[in-house]
């Protein structure tokens, strides 16, 4: 039974939203990241429970209520895609929705907005904080640092107002005490897929190793590239012992950057850029990997729970959220510090799935879907 369309561009006066329905809050709606993954989960964990539920946001080009597997109501506010416009139509449709549950907001963005829109006691998850964003304070001008500072301090005014700021990770809650002086609950990601079937990975002759993620600058693609070039040099080149390839899922800015080093490196025949990929290809990239990548920094990282509940093993760093629940399992190499100690990490995930390590423990306990869904509503007391 499909939802409003997004495609459908309801108005937002006119759209009847039960008044005890859970709003939750997006800003515009480009694709389907983890992010709105995440609230379509909890939105599907909302309906099976019986509880009305709806999406607010600026404007959706991904098809949030085509990419539901359950009823979606999506409002797109349609403002002119400035800041001010979108905090006026923040203030008008919640203006209108006086007495409705407390909402729930996706990100920083919306959490600054709905501020400035006069919103009080809103809930936030709050998936990364602005160190995780693209530019740091290092690289930023000077009154780009004075923009997000007072952005920092607004957003805090609203975070402090009697809502729920919710986290994934330990790191995530430290940041949010440090920059907006709230006590963030943390609530563990689950896998946002379907259910998939757990299926081990033997050693075999070929090794595959996969990645999956948009290609920006944080999510270290380069250092896993450079350190498969120095595995692959002789005398001990990894090419001769395994027949390796490196599959790279995601678009983002750093593609042709990304694309081009692989070629310097001499690694063009062994690592395929797909680009953007459909669920299905998606599927089968994940069906014929044997050790999944993921040495980003990063608020949580859901693809090494993915890969995990497939029988995946994952390498990650210790800056991705994550990796606060992976520490103590063979399933999973964490490693920490920069990039010259990836290519031991490296060396050491690719000999322990060669060993079939991992096979000889049981996969570790990670939350899963449902469980985040349930803590999230209990947290904003929908429940």
């Amino acid at each position: 039974m499909p939802g409003i369309s997004s495609d459908v561009s309801p108005d937002p006066a006119s759209t009847a939203i039960p008044p005890d329905s859970r709003a939750i809050v997006l800003t515009q709606v480009s694709e389907l990241g983890g992010a709105e993954r995440a609230c379509l989960a909890l939105s599907r964990w909302l309906f099976k429970q019986g509880i009305p539920n709806h999406f607010v946001t600026y404007l959706d080009t991904a098809g949030l209520a085509r990419a539901a597997s359950h009823p979606v109501t999506v409002i797109q506010l349609l403002p002119s895609l400035k800041p001010l416009p979108k905090v006026l139509a923040l203030r008008s449709y919640f203006g209108r929705h006086k007495g409705a549950p407390l909402p729930l907001l996706s990100g920083y963005q919306p959490a600054l907005h709905a501020t400035l829109a006069g919103l009080r006691g809103f809930h936030c998850l709050m998936h990364d904080t602005p160190s995780l964003f693209s530019s740091s304070d290092e690289t930023r001008s000077l009154r780009g640092r004075l923009l997000r500072s007072v952005s920092d301090h607004i957003t805090a005014f609203g975070l402090r107002s009697g809502g729920r700021t919710i986290v994934t990770s330990e790191y995530l809650r430290e940041e949010c005490h440090r920059v907006f002086g709230v006590s963030a609950a943390i609530a563990r990601m689950g896998g946002l897929g379907t259910t998939k079937d757990f299926r081990p990975r033997p050693p075999r002759e070929d090794l595959r190793l996969f990645s999956v993620s948009r290609v920006e600058a944080n999510k270290r693609i380069d250092w896993m590239l450079r350190a498969l070039a120095t595995l692959d040099q002789p005398p001990f080149a990894l090419s001769q012992k395994v027949n390796w390839r490196l599959d790279v899922a995601g678009r983002g800015s750093q593609l042709e950057t990304i694309r081009a080093l692989a070629a310097e490196l001499g690694l063009a025949d062994r690592v395929h850029f797909h680009g953007f990929v459909s669920d299905a290809h998606l599927e089968e990239l994940y069906g014929r990997a044997d050790l999944f990548l993921m040495p980003a920094v990063q608020g949580y990282g859901i693809p090494a729970i993915e890969s995990l509940q497939r029988g995946i093993p994952v390498l990650l760093h210790r800056d991705s959220g994550v990796s606060d629940i992976l520490l103590h399992t063979p399933w999973a190499t964490v490693f920490a510090g920069g990039e010259d100690t990836m290519l031991p990490a490296l060396t050491t995930a690719i000999q322990s799935v060669a060993a079939g390590r991992h096979l000889q423990a049981a996969l570790p306990n990670i939350p899963s879907e449902e469980s985040w869904a349930e803590e999230i509503a209990r947290l904003c007391r929908w429940v």
